[in-house]
């Protein structure tokens, strides 16, 4: 059917495809519009009557209703309606309808995007009465509370909204209070005249009590430049920050002095301006950053003489922009402000908080990442009015590199006029230290934060930037090298904004530095002469880190190990890239320790090249190298590379021997058992497995025997005894449960999931896939290894969920191309399952359904894999079945119809159905198909 835009917020109109489709008749658009209200749901028989007829349906309803879905289904297709008992169900996405997208972005709060989708009147021409009764005022009343919840609606658009809802009030005093705002008094009052006299024509009645005393203040509003006026609205567009603004809002009423701070270029400035011009009560706005003195500048931007105090009966909000460099006067004149002029409340910026008693620090975060892309594009407009309004890849790069800095965004922008956005990308550090246009640099900006730190905190600063990411204190403890002075200028560089903290779900403090102030740090870092010995402690500390949460990995707490280490997976590349360099064995501990991380990650290709590209520069003590030969074999294993899996596990095995090592050489016994069975020596492989559990058994290591178990139980399936493996994945089970750990757990379910995919069983396999999805959702989408898919896959498959198996297929073989691939015997079973749903579905679709699911997220992917099975998941019905495979004998369509009692016009019915479902152009090809799936 192609992709369908059911657009009835406005003209009704349907593109499929991007095209615009023609729906003839009006009865036919009705029913559409009824059956897209109720995307997905059964509409009744009666329902349908009442959109389409009002109280006056034909007797014949059903016959009636048949007839316009008939002419509907020649537009859309057959599939797109289904006939249900009770009546009838548009089979189509949710988001294909708009006013259905409208609803949920409002539920959201996406005001402004809810908006856009609004093209005019609802359903374009009168449908039928009945939606005009029923769907459209509540439709026009959702698009009214949008506008008037806006906090950015413009002049032009509120004179629009006022003269096409004349009797809407609140948008009426949305209205004359932009007048009054922008001095244009006169106009706010004759447009209340206008008012007033329509609401005394048309209902008998007068504005509101709020529309009269916003009259009432226009009558008393006193001429221009007898009172402070406020800022000006800004040229350039205000983008985002809805949450920022009501949260200093609230403060304000909460506390009568409130500071925005943030880092250099955070928009602080822009921020504090965007509120005042909102106001309605008089805001005074003193730009301090040429200023010497703040009660100099208060006194000039006001009018007073020198010396003389602020009238205490003042009433306004005071303003006082870009603090820093006179914090401590700042916060000592407002002190005196707030004891001495009850009515005034005060809203400073600045990069550290003034420190005044009853001050309220409101730390702002950078832009969301969506809001920088609009501000990057909008700036990017304004000096390119070719540059496109949808954003590229390489923008969205460009805006996460930036961290969402306002004025790091707009320099970038700038450079759109003589830069491609490719070269932005390359050339971005320097491109924002260089300047340009009106902008400061951002060099500048942050230079002037350095110079006001000490030289503890200076130190700091600068050793920030051998972090990558984020960092806790015991990384700063172990890094930094500053004793004593640590908390002190640590918290001098939050107060100056350079550093940003996050509270961790379990109460832990983490720190970072936005991206362009950590290059910044990057230029004082190297500067350090101590810069060496701080990268070796940064590397020494985090393969500490990795060792933790890599033994964490094989424990119960798999799931929360896994989200530590992606928290920190920046760090440890960093580290790793840092040791390539060093004449010490550190690279290739770090590159080991992260092989099993990136086993669950799915990321076996690049974690196997990684210890290849280290295992012998320099070369490594013999327990170190006997650990990374024995992960690089087990990363070879998942690539299927069975001839070097076993190299590298009996190199391991003789080290370890060696070594004296009995834990060790058990492990390498189990592992090389492992690979030998994948690689056809099953024997061998079940007398290395015997050994191994014997060894742990000695030992007394149950963890140890588990795994083995496991090993074995796969020896089994290569050998096609799935029952007998299937006993000692059981087995592994119950150790599993005895403190074995997740992951165990989890291979241990699939290998009894997979001999029930082979017996049929769908109830073990579906109950063994249920327990495996728990633990993939308790990882927060973290393990990203293809088997649990494959799982998924046969299981979907065997219950008939023909569509759900091929999606899950196409994910499946995606995640297998970054190396995480099963043994032999398991991978054959699922290619030959693959092989037979596409010999059912035909070549196109499972291809299409095949590259649909290699697109679907884990989420969704966990939803086809657990859904139940229902009539629709079969491509074709058993008659359409029972038609193609008469076809593929070579009968007609008359001695099929013979053959099966029906007429020869159901049989030409039939085989379109089955050309359209299956994507087939011709009878010969329907006629190919069936011979195929017979054999």
């Amino acid at each position: 059917m192609g992709h369908l835009d059911i657009r009835l917020l406005g003209p009704f109109e349907i593109r499929q495809d991007g095209a615009v489709v023609r729906v003839p008749g009006r009865k036919v658009r009705a029913l559409l519009a009824m059956l897209a209200l109720n995307c997905g749901r059964t509409v009744s028989f009666d329902g349908l009557g009442r959109a389409l007829w009002a109280d006056d349906p034909p007797q014949r309803l059903r016959g009636s209703l048949q007839t316009y879905v008939g002419r509907l289904r020649r537009v859309l297709g057959d599939d797109a309606v289904t006939t249900e008992p009770t009546g009838y169900r548009l089979d189509v996405p949710v988001e294909s309808v708009d006013v259905l997208r409208f609803h949920r972005l409002l539920d959201e709060g996406k005001r402004e995007q809810a908006l856009e989708l609004w093209r005019g009147d609802p359903f374009g021409s009168a449908l039928s009465p009945w939606f005009d009764e029923h769907e459209t005022p509540t439709l026009v009343e959702r698009y009214l509370t949008a506008w008037e919840q806006r906090t950015d609606a413009g002049l032009a658009d509120l004179q629009k909204l006022t003269t096409r809802y004349p009797l809407r009030e609140t948008l009426w005093l949305r209205l004359l209070t932009a007048l009054r705002d922008a001095g244009r008094r006169a106009e706010a009052l004759e447009r209340y005249e206008t008012l007033r006299r329509h609401l005394a024509d048309e209902l008998g009645t007068d504005p509101s009590p709020e529309l009269q005393a916003l009259h009432h203040d226009l009558l008393a509003l006193p001429a221009v430049g007898s009172t402070p006026q406020r800022p000006a609205r800004d040229l350039t567009r205000f983008f985002g920050r809805a949450a920022e603004l009501t949260r200093v809002d609230r403060l304000l009423a909460a506390s009568r002095l409130v500071t925005i701070a943030g880092p250099p270029g955070a928009g602080k400035t822009r921020l504090t301006r965007e509120y005042a011009v909102r106001q309605t009560s008089p805001v005074v706005l003193v730009e301090l950053a040429p200023a010497d003195s703040v009660a100099t500048a208060v006194a000039d931007t006001i009018g007073l003489g020198a010396g003389e105090p602020l009238d205490p009966a003042s009433t306004f909000l005071l303003i006082l922009d870009n603090c820093e460099h006179l914090a401590t006067e700042a916060a000592q004149y407002a002190t005196q402000i707030l004891a001495t002029c009850p009515a005034v409340r005060i809203l400073a910026t600045s990069r550290t908080p003034l420190g005044a008693a009853g001050e309220h620090v409101y730390r702002l975060p950078p832009l969301a990442h969506r809001t920088a892309i609009e501000l990057f594009t909008d700036r990017a407009r304004l000096v390119n009015a070719d540059f496109p309004a949808d954003p590229s890849d390489t923008i969205r790069q460009i805006c996460r590199q930036l961290d969402g800095l306002p004025l790091a965004i707009e320099l970038a922008a700038a450079w759109i006029r003589v830069l491609s956005e490719r070269q932005i990308l390359n050339r971005l550090t320097p491109l924002l230290h260089e300047k340009h246009g009106r902008h400061t640099t951002m060099r500048a900006a942050l230079d002037s934060s350095y110079c006001l730190l000490q030289p503890p905190q200076q130190r700091l600063f600068g050793r920030l930037a051998v972090f990558a990411g984020g960092f806790d204190l015991d990384a700063l403890e172990a890094v930094s090298d500053l004793g004593d002075d640590l908390l002190t200028a640590l918290t001098a560089l939050v107060d100056h904004s350079l550093v940003l903290t996050e509270s961790l779900p379990d109460g832990r403090m983490r720190f970072r530095l936005l991206e362009p102030v950590r290059q910044y740090a990057v230029t004082v870092f190297v500067t350090d002469d101590n810069e060496d010995s701080v990268r070796d402690r940064h590397a020494r500390h985090y393969l500490a880190v990795a060792l933790h949460d890599d033994a964490r990995l094989r424990g119960p707490d798999r799931a929360a190990a896994l989200v530590d280490l992606r928290r920190e997976e920046a760090n440890l590349l960093a580290a790793l890239a840092w040791a390539r360099s060093r004449p010490t064995d550190l690279a290739l501990r770090l590159s080991t320790v992260l092989g099993y991380y990136s086993e669950h990650r799915g990321e076996v290709n690049e974690a196997r090249t990684r210890i290849e590209e280290f295992l012998d520069h320099p070369p490594a003590e013999p327990k170190v190298r006997a650990a990374a030969l024995a992960r690089l074999g087990r990363l070879a294993w998942r690539q299927r590379d069975y001839p070097a899996a076993q190299h590298a596990y009996r190199q391991s095995l003789d080290l370890r021997r060696r070594l004296g090592d009995q834990d060790g050489t058990a492990r390498s016994l189990r592992d090389l058992a492992l690979a030998t069975a994948s690689g056809g020596d099953t024997g061998l492989a079940a007398e290395l497995c015997e050994q191994s559990i014997a060894m742990f058994r000695r030992s007394g290591n149950e963890r140890g025997r588990g795994w083995a178990l496991t090993v074995l139980g796969l020896t089994l399936f290569e050998n096609g005894c799935w029952a007998e493996g299937e006993t000692h994945y059981r087995e592994a089970l119950e150790v599993s449960l005895d403190g074995g750990g997740a992951a165990m757990n989890v291979t241990a379910r699939l290998g009894i999931a997979f001999s029930a995919a082979v017996a049929g069983d769908v109830g073990v396999h579906r109950q063994q896939l249920v327990a495996v999805v728990d633990q993939i959702r308790a990882a927060s989408g973290l393990i990203e290894d293809p088997e649990w898919l494959w799982a998924a896959m046969s299981l979907a498959a065997n219950e008939g969920r023909t569509r759900a198996a091929l999606r899950l297929a196409g994910a499946a073989i995606a995640l297998s191309r970054r190396g995480g691939r099963m043994s032999g015997t398991m991978t054959t079973f699922c290619d030959g399952t693959v092989e037979r749903l596409r010999r059912q579905i035909g070549a196109r679709p499972a291809g299409r359904l095949m590259a649909a699911g290699r697109e679907l997220a884990q989420d969704a992917l966990i939803v086809e894999a657990l859904a139940p099975p229902t009539v629709g998941d079969r491509p074709l019905s058993a008659r359409e079945l029972e038609v193609a495979d008469l076809a593929g004998q070579g009968l007609s369509n008359d001695d099929i119809a013979r053959s099966l009692t029906i007429s020869r016009r159901t049989v030409e019915t039939h085989l379109e159905h089955v050309r359209h479902k299956l994507e087939l152009t011709s009878r010969y090809e329907v006629v190919a198909w069936a011979l195929s799936r017979s054999g």
